[in-house]
């Protein structure tokens, strides 16, 4: 790949833009938050935007980056659905690492584009992702720019653009020469950089219209001949008067020079001609196809001063590599069918960044468990609001409660609360949904760290409906998870994609966590989830026999929900030991066999002791001595022994 920040010359007059378009090329991270480059049309902006661009990329893979022009985005406002458009591309353009947009005086004028312009930045700011902008001025001196978005630009860096030295400019003008392959004299050159043009875009024109001549003739250009080919007296003929003011038309008599420039100019225009007949040709002929063409009509609307094949036949390249993306893209995801970024060849990187992403809906995500449901959850006091906020959370998803988070001791029941809330909303068809454990979000973390296997990871995140994600405070201390977590958390929140996270403590007890991603969870709504109540254990107690199989006992099912249970799972714990032992034993479970196992635990001696006989001949209940009331038989020998042990 072309280095074209290396090959730009560095003048007084543009070392300040050029410092800082070398910066964000290399950084790929942000610097200036937006960078605003200034300058008069032709000074070379664009061409600094692509080098940044190219320099970008070449940095590594993995990184995303956009191209936007103001007119494209005009374009698009004054076309059908406009409004609609840009906010398909401003779900984009949030997400890109790096962001360029060309020629925002376009846009001067045109509300709607500004607002959307005003609000990318400021998320992208947000996000810490990087934005360079060009302009014609300052900010506050384009006519009809926004006061929002003026502010937003201001908050950057501002640096300028201006025309460069003679030096510069012939250095300039001796690189385009060396590309173009024909040989032009040094003398010629620095004619030309010697001359007083108001842009960096009018000196290429000049040199691009010698070398067309010099190319057609077999004599090599002297200076004072270039100058009159560009209509431009020499020097000697009016000393006083600038280069640029010297302007006359080329002596086109009889004489021998007259005749050789008339032959060149006519066979210059013939081949023009024929140049731009190509150009307009394959216009009409990728128009036909419905493929964008503007590379190629901004090409024609300059002056062409080469054969227009090298451009035509890259062009096509362009063209057949996103005709495969689309191909790919549509049929990974049906709903990208029609995809304007697929017709529009100079939005190939855009192409082939939405194909990953339709590739990454393709890759499993961790999902909701299907046998935890909403309505499998008894409802009482100590879950009431956490309940209601699911719900909320189900019927209207991320516009109520979003981010929400419930905060619980272990065992309570949040695992099971958040993934009631994941299928309740894929019934309601928000899918795909991610609901995921902290442990193993640090996971995937830390298994994509480096290349594309971490911008592939993203991308499955990017698309999905709903993130739930269990345990947040296990992520303590964890900053590269976090920093993950809060790039996904700000980009589905701007999205409007619901967010559910459960801690297992408070936001005010957690220690490690990054700042930003506390402050974005106390702005949602925060519920607790309490030890179970008596109405929540008689629900859970009833589910556990069903789905065991036994019929509802209601003096076992009262007795069991009556127990006090720390948690859902010392419930669940109690249930299992109850079946399990009633298994063993083969016997039915009944009151009185759940007293006998379960009270029997609570009042074994915690050191087993050897049976020890008192006066009254009465054993005392040693290890495996079942000591339930209803099951002693008690012998009293003496009538006075009985009467003596009563009153102690």
């Amino acid at each position: 790949m072309t280095d074209l920040l290396g090959a730009l010359v560095t003048d007084s007059a543009n070392a300040a833009a050029l410092a800082a378009a070398e910066a964000v090329g290399g950084a790929h991270r942000r610097l200036y938050g937006p960078l605003v480059i200034v300058g008069p049309p032709g000074m070379g902006k664009s061409a600094l935007l692509n080098g940044i661009q190219d320099r970008f990329l070449a940095g590594g893979t993995g990184h995303s980056v956009e191209l936007v022009r103001g007119s494209v985005l005009a374009e698009l406002m004054s076309g059908a659905g406009g409004r609609t458009a840009l906010t398909e591309l401003e779900d984009h353009l949030r997400g890109v690492d790096l962001l360029l947009l060309d020629d925002i005086d376009t846009v001067a004028r045109l509300p709607d584009v500004q607002a959307f312009l005003h609000d990318t930045l400021e998320a992208r700011t947000r996000s810490d992702r990087e934005t360079v902008v060009t302009l014609g001025a300052v900010p506050e001196a384009v006519a009809g720019l926004d006061a929002r978005l003026v502010r937003a630009l201001r908050q950057g860096t501002i640096v300028e653009m201006g025309l460069p030295g003679p030096g510069a400019r012939r250095d300039l003008l001796e690189a385009q020469a060396s590309k173009s392959g024909v040989a032009l004299a040094p003398e010629v050159i620095g004619a030309v950089a010697g001359l007083s043009l108001g842009s960096v875009r009018e000196y290429s024109g000049a040199l691009g219209r010698l070398l067309a001549f010099q190319q057609v003739s077999a004599e090599p250009i002297a200076p004072d001949d270039a100058l009159m080919l560009l209509g431009i007296a020499p020097p000697d003929e009016d000393v006083g008067a600038p280069a640029a003011a010297r302007a006359v038309d080329p002596p086109l008599g009889d004489d021998e020079f007259g005749a050789f420039l008339s032959e060149v100019v006519a066979n210059v225009a013939g081949q023009i001609d024929q140049w731009r007949a190509r150009i307009a040709e394959a216009i009409r002929d990728w128009s036909a196809k419905g493929v964008r063409t503007r590379r190629l009509e901004e090409a024609l609307a300059r002056e062409i001063t080469a054969d227009p094949e090298p451009l035509l036949a890259e062009f096509a390249r362009d063209v057949a590599d996103i005709g495969l993306a689309a191909k790919e893209a549509q049929a990974l995801s049906p709903d990208l069918a029609g995809a304007e970024v697929f017709r529009d060849p100079d939005q190939l990187a855009a192409a082939r960044h939405l194909l990953e992403q339709a590739r990454s809906r393709r890759v499993p995500l961790s999902a909701p468990l299907a046998d935890l449901r909403l309505a499998d959850l008894g409802e009482g006091a100590s879950n009431r609001l956490a309940l209601q906020a699911a719900r909320a959370v189900v019927s209207a998803p991320a516009k109520q409660f979003n981010p929400l988070l419930v905060i619980g001791a272990s065992g309570v029941g949040k695992t099971h609360l958040l993934h009631g809330i994941g299928n309740a909303l894929i019934e309601s068809g928000i899918t795909p949904v991610a609901c995921i454990n902290a442990h193993s979000f640090l996971g995937e973390v830390v298994g994509n760290s480096g290349g594309d296997g971490l911008a592939f990871w993203r991308n499955r995140y990017a698309w999905i409906g709903a993130f739930l994600l269990d345990d947040l405070h296990l992520l303590a201390g964890e900053s590269r998870a976090q920093q993950e977590l809060l790039t996904i958390f700000d980009a589905l929140l701007e999205g409007g994609r619901a967010l559910v996270f459960t801690s297992g403590r408070r936001l005010s007890e957690l220690e490690g966590f990054d700042a930003r991603l506390l402050t974005r969870l106390e702005a949602g709504m925060v519920v607790d989830l309490l030890a179970p109540d008596r109405d929540v254990r008689l629900d859970a107690v009833k589910g556990l026999l069903r789905r065991s199989g036994l019929a509802e006992d209601p003096a076992l099912v009262d007795y069991l929900a009556a127990r006090p249970a720390e948690s859902v799972r010392s419930l669940q714990g109690m249930m299992h030991r109850l079946l399990g032992q009633a298994g063993a034993q083969q016997v039915p479970l009944s009151p009185a066999f759940a007293r006998q196992v379960l009270e029997s635990v609570e009042t074994a001696p915690s050191k087993p002791r050897r049976p020890t006989a008192n006066p009254s001949g009465v054993v005392s209940p040693g290890l495996g001595v079942v000591k339930s009331r209803e099951k002693m038989v008690v012998e009293w020998p003496d009538l006075a022994d009985r009467l003596i042990r009563e009153l102690r």
